[in-house]
């Protein structure tokens, strides 16, 4: 079974939203056992690891065991909320691009029903512009990222018309 570019930026968005919200996790579960920890506390290295939940990333002790020798865990706090919002203004700037052309001005409720569908198939924020292209005579384009859909009139009335020529 092959994966599609769709199929594979769902897998990549809930793995890289599982990472971020476990670092997270550890983070908040340690920054009030470590808020009593003074900066010359003899045993640190183990202060840090008790204060962790069992399995935490390697990465979170080392962040934190910088932050105690950098005089900075009093400000753990303040950075874990820095840390989600600069995580979730990434997950903010994975919007997708999507552009619908049609050769009429369509309708809320056909423009909601495509957002809708749209958002379904690519399991991620849209941000979608409708314009409208005369030339098309009926149907419609759809651009999302580097993907398009023509599914205009013209197109299919130039297929039509290239069977006709070949047969």
């Amino acid at each position: 079974m092959m994966v599609t570019t769709s199929d594979a930026q769902t897998f990549a968005r809930a793995l890289y939203e599982a990472l971020i919200s476990t670092v997270l996790k550890q983070l908040r579960t340690a920054a009030p056992k470590l808020a009593e920890i003074s900066d010359d506390e003899p045993d640190l290295s183990n202060r840090i690891k008790s204060a962790l939940p069992s399995g935490a990333a390697p990465e979170v002790r080392n962040f934190l065991m910088t932050l105690a020798q950098e005089d900075r865990l009093d400000q753990l706090p303040t950075i874990i909320e820095a840390f989600a919002a600069y995580s979730g203004s990434i997950a903010d700037s994975d919007m997708l691009d999507a552009e619908v052309i049609s050769a009429v001005p369509l309708g809320t409720a056909q423009q909601q029903h495509i957002t809708d569908a749209l958002r379904k198939q690519y399991n991620s924020p849209l941000n979608i512009d409708f314009t409208v292209d005369e030339s098309l005579i009926g149907g419609l384009i759809i651009r999302v990222g580097d993907q398009v859909l023509d599914n205009s009139l013209r197109v299919r009335l130039s297929a039509i018309q290239r069977n006709m020529l070949t047969s």
